[in-house]
């Protein structure tokens, strides 16, 4: 039997949070991950359900089918991005959603979501589903129209492609909260020595500023065009230009929040978000640091 309008509207919001969070695990952008939500909403209020008999795989079916078909348009457009990409962050407090604590989401870390770059749509939509969001092959096999043993195929191949890196994906919040309140107090006191010892020696240090530029105080802020290797460079970088962008901040203030289900780092001008700084940790060490400049990718963290 066909549900009426309000049943069906029901459903869909009993089912809204998860079918936010694959999008947005799958796109690693709040604006396109809450359209393909709308869209999925608009498509589901239409569509004829006397044949579906599992309302919740049909819904996931088409909110992962539509996140491929955008991830499919946005790789060509990251192609041309100016500098690094990085995914957009997602504060814990969202508040042009009606759930408003992350905890309402299964939000990967900013790290996991540029190692699932490595991965086509496909090989992303199968992972996440299976290891993050734990759908067995036989409900795959439903969402995606293939047999068990081509799902089995296609999540062997993504963890492939991902090598070693899946061990990345447990991180404790507390040891993560931890190693950010120890950065933090080397990088204020300058001490090269802390930075040095809470640093991996293949550290990498990725930037994204959208390939834009904003003056404070008659000062160029900018992102790098290219990562930055190793502990020794990175540690110089921190230690010289931290300072300086810290003079150069009218109303420089910042605070500590949780982006992504993780402790990081955001700092204002006033109330203008300028910059979040996130770290992926392996637990005793700093692997990698994310540094988010650009600001179309900052607009959900501007203070109230």
């Amino acid at each position: 039997m066909d549900m009426n309008t309000n049943a069906r509207s029901d459903l869909f919001l009993e089912y809204k949070a998860l079918l936010f969070s694959i999008a947005y695990n799958m796109l690693g952008n709040i604006d396109a991950a809450e359209d393909m939500v709308q869209d999925t909403f608009l498509k589901w209020m239409e569509a004829d359900t006397d044949a579906v008999r599992n309302r919740k795989a049909f819904l996931v079916k088409m909110v992962t089918n539509a996140s491929i078909n955008y991830l499919s348009s946005a790789r060509i457009k990251r192609e041309k991005y100016v500098g690094i990409w990085l995914p957009e962050a997602l504060p814990d407090h969202h508040a042009s959603t009606t759930i408003a604590r992350i905890e309402s989401y299964h939000a990967l870390s900013i790290g996991m979501l540029v190692l699932l770059e490595k991965l086509t749509p496909q090989e992303r939509a199968i992972f996440l589903l299976k290891e993050i969001f734990a759908y067995d092959y036989d409900e795959l096999a439903e969402i995606f129209g293939k047999t068990t043993d081509n799902c089995r195929q296609i999540l062997k191949r993504a963890k492939e492609n991902l090598g070693k890196d899946t061990r990345r994906f447990k991180v404790d919040m507390k040891v993560h909260e931890k190693i950010l309140h120890n950065f933090l107090q080397a990088v204020a006191e300058g001490s090269m020595e802390d930075l040095i010892h809470l640093l991996k020696e293949d550290i990498m240090l990725f930037a994204d500023g959208g390939g834009t530029y904003f003056t404070l105080q008659d000062q160029r802020i900018t992102a790098f065009p290219k990562p930055i290797e190793g502990r020794d460079a990175i540690v110089r970088i921190l230690l010289t230009l931290i300072p300086k962008f810290r003079q150069s901040i009218p109303d420089f203030n910042q605070e500590t929040t949780i982006v992504n289900g993780m402790p990081a780092l955001i700092t204002y001008s006033g109330d203008k978000p300028v910059t979040l700084v996130a770290l992926e940790t392996d637990g005793d060490e700093i692997r990698n640091i994310y540094v988010q400049t650009n600001p179309d990718k900052l607009k959900h963290f501007t203070k109230p």
